[in-house]
């Protein structure tokens, strides 16, 4: 007899910290029930059991697999590389989820999986399901995660997809070249995101995976996905669309505009397009600009020995908006600069800053050659100037940050008035002639 399984928490969870201790024990309860369980074995997928209670532990968001798995296994599309190293050999493979609405299994020939709660009627299952329609080899060429299996019941859906490896800058890239590959990879799958009208809206290297995990309890000691690294043998993949959009394919992407509160959501990275008090921003622009401050995060003090780096970023996260790169046509800078450059130049070391400085005030071109430098000027963003950081200061205070856009949304409102008046005019004369 089939179980109905039925979801017994709020979800997603409105008004409340979903990392609230009480809310995630609740979760954990409903993944590592008996009836889930046999829900899920009956659909040919193993849960990951979860490991018990340290002393002093609230709870435990580490699970680890049932089955037995092999030592080291290489990678076949879309299933990548893993291997058994830990530090605990409690937690070999082990993985980790502190959200609640991911578990981990083994399919029937002990693949590993991960299993993610999705509601119906959202862009997120929307954004799936079209991912799901593609072939493998276009996912693997646009650097996005495969979508396996939908497993539906009553208002949600569970999709499945092959485990990948997070954390992929642990550790960090070695060479300038192990550097573009990931710069590469995250702009080729924004580029096929946007082509489709998708707006990520939470851009970040936590929301990038790597085709190679181990145990999720110790990622920084593991010397194999160095070597894979090295190799060339690794590769990304986009992933999560929690907060994601996607607007019809009639909307006119040059058009589209959300209301400023919606540049708040997601990651911790977002470029200052709305700081000012903008009443709405362009979200296809504002997805580059998150990128480029998260590339600068990581990068920016690479253009001393990848010039390339200094328009590239300059020109993903500029103010002048309607100017700043596209995701395409940052991908298509990125190549065609990159053809200009030796390979051996690429080998050069690549060495991790603790802090390189804010996006905006660090100078990416302060090592550049100068005839390189005169060349690519047109992409060298200006000084802060002085009223952009007066407004700044202003909508930093919380009761500010509202009422400027209010301000701005009036005054944009009363300007476009006459405007729109005599272009309706113009309208009717041409009608009447």
């Amino acid at each position: 007899m089939d179980i109905n399984l039925t979801i017994p928490f709020q979800f997603p969870l409105i008004g409340h910290n979903p990392w609230d201790s009480d809310f995630l024990e609740e979760r954990h309860d409903f993944w590592d029930s008996p009836t889930t369980f046999r829900w899920f074995e009956a659909r040919g997928y193993t849960l990951y059991r979860r490991m018990c209670l340290g002393e002093h532990d609230i709870m435990n968001p580490f699970t680890v697999p049932r089955l037995p798995t092999e030592d080291s296994v290489d990678a076949e599309y879309p299933y990548p590389y893993h291997d058994n190293y830990t530090s605990n050999q409690d937690y070999i493979y082990s993985a980790l989820d502190t959200s609640g609405k991911v578990v981990f299994a083994q399919d029937v020939h002990g693949r590993h999986v991960a299993i993610k709660l999705v509601p119906n009627n959202t862009d997120e299952l929307r954004i799936l399901q079209l991912l799901s329609q593609q072939s493998l080899k276009v996912l693997e060429a646009n650097c996005l995660i495969p979508v396996l299996e939908f497993l539906p019941i009553k208002g949600f859906c569970f999709v499945v997809m092959p485990r990948w490896g997070a954390s992929p800058a642990v550790p960090s890239p070695g060479t300038l070249r192990e550097v573009v590959q990931i710069m590469r990879s995250m702009l080729k799958a924004l580029s096929f995101l946007h082509e489709h009208n998708i707006i990520h809206r939470d851009i970040s290297m936590r929301n990038l995976l790597v085709n190679h995990f181990a145990s999720e309890y110790n990622v920084h000691g593991n010397p194999s996905r160095a070597k894979l690294r090295s190799a060339g043998l690794l590769s990304y993949a986009l992933f999560d669309f929690d907060i994601s959009v996607m607007v019809p394919p009639t909307v006119a992407k040059s058009d589209f505009r959300l209301p400023y509160r919606m540049s708040w959501d997601g990651s911790y990275n977002q470029p200052f397009d709305t700081a000012q008090g903008e009443f709405d921003y362009d979200p296809f622009a504002f997805d580059v600009g998150t990128m480029g401050r998260e590339f600068c995060r990581h990068y920016q003090h690479a253009a001393k020995n990848l010039s390339l780096l200094a328009p590239l970023l300059d020109g993903m996260t500029t103010r002048n908006i309607p100017r700043r790169f596209t995701a395409s046509g940052a991908l298509e800078f990125l190549e065609a600069r990159l053809s200009e450059v030796p390979d051996k130049h690429l080998q050069q070391p690549f060495l991790a800053a603790s802090q390189t400085g804010m996006y905006d005030r660090y100078d990416r071109w302060q090592h550049v050659p100068p005839d390189f430098a005169q060349k690519w000027a047109m992409y060298r963003e200006p000084r802060l100037p002085v009223m952009t950081r007066f407004l700044r200061w202003l909508c930093s205070f919380e009761a500010m940050a509202h009422v400027i856009p209010f301000i701005r949304r009036t005054l944009s409102s009363i300007w476009a008035t006459p405007y729109q008046f005599i272009a309706s005019v113009g309208r009717r004369r041409r009608v009447m002639l």
